[in-house]
């Protein structure tokens, strides 16, 4: 885990296995941190929850 002035970075120590509840999870990085949607062009929000549970970091920013 690691922090800066504006972002946010988490080691993800056992990824979510449940698609359901991931999409939820996928909403709740959405309404924390929308500007990783906005400026990455390669972030699907279709497949972001799938993305999640794969992912072993989960980085935030915010202005």
């Amino acid at each position: 885990m690691g922090f800066g002035h504006g972002s946010l970075h988490l080691s993800v120590a056992a990824q979510p296995t449940d698609a359901r509840l991931t999409r939820v999870l996928a909403a709740e990085h959405y309404q924390s941190c929308p500007d990783v949607f906005y400026e990455d062009p390669d972030l699907d929000w279709s497949t972001y929850h799938e993305e999640l549970m794969q992912r072993r970091e989960w980085r935030f920013w915010w202005d």
